[in-house]
């Protein structure tokens, strides 16, 4: 019942977001029902990733490395770190919401940091250790993406 009183009292503070429409005292204690203003959620645009120069991956090496379509899964894993990694209190995630968007948040930036690291091997014309580090990392994908990268220099 505390809880729900904190969410009331939560709703009420906001200027004008939730109006009272009535309390009843029932066995359980105090319902009251409150009018809340319909809420749009807009998702902010994901950012454009910076393009792969078209000169260093020839065509046919570019199909064989396109990524496969956005499945519904990487959709709502994308929803769910971008509402509840970094939630406050007061959001509407659920612990369990919380706890696998924090999961799911740091393995995105440790897949970030190992892109990053392959990279810059490849930058360094280092191909065999970029390679290297992305297999060890347990990405099957970039090592693929790096040994199409690197093979018409070989």
């Amino acid at each position: 019942m505390s809880l729900a009183f904190a969410f009331a009292l939560a709703l009420l503070a906001q200027e004008g977001q939730a109006t009272l429409q009535s309390c009843v005292f029932e066995a359980d204690g105090w319902v009251c029902r409150y009018r809340v203003p319909e809420a749009i959620y807009r998702p902010q645009a994901p950012t454009p990733a910076a393009p792969a120069p078209a000169a260093a991956v020839p065509v046919e090496a570019a199909s064989a490395v396109a990524a496969p379509a956005p499945d519904r899964e990487a959709a709502r894993r994308a929803r769910l770190i971008s509402r509840c990694a970094e939630a406050d209190w007061l959001s509407l995630c659920t612990p369990d919401d919380r706890r696998e968007a924090k999961a799911l948040k740091a393995q995105a930036e440790a897949r970030t940091a190992l892109r990053l690291e392959v990279t810059a091997l490849a930058a360094k014309d280092q191909c065999p250790d970029a390679i290297r580090v992305a297999l060890e990392g347990g990405d099957l994908d970039l090592a693929r993406e790096i040994r199409a990268f690197c093979a018409p220099a070989n």
